[in-house]
């Protein structure tokens, strides 16, 4: 009884750091996993507010010619200013509301 005793004391107190490297490396998989699903997610919502930022930039910068001019992105800049796009917009309003021509209205 003594020497299975002795036996289990000796074979825990040798096999103890094992014991605790494999909890500390489960709970460091653990840690990791929990931490690349953040990364993940927030790096998810800060791409759709770049995407959201960009549009509103190119947008701004197509009509106003406002933003930066560093980007080295082939993206076509318009430089239509304000007065322009009005401009631009009575005219489509103009065509666009214009009554068609019907020769053939009266036959009939």
């Amino acid at each position: 009884m003594r020497v299975s005793t002795v036996l289990l004391a000796l074979i825990v107190l040798f096999t103890f750091p094992v014991w605790i490297g494999l909890i500390a490396g489960g709970f460091g998989i653990l840690i990791g996993i929990m931490g690349a699903m953040f990364g993940a997610v927030f790096g998810l919502v800060g791409a759709v507010f770049g995407a959201i930022g960009a549009v509103l930039e190119a947008l701004f910068d197509g009509i106003f010619g406002w933003g930066h001019h560093w980007n080295f992105i082939g993206f076509p800049h318009f430089r239509l200013n304000g007065f322009g796009l009005a401009v631009l917009v009575i005219i489509i309003a103009l065509v666009w509301g214009r009554p068609a021509n019907r020769k053939d209205e009266g036959a009939g």
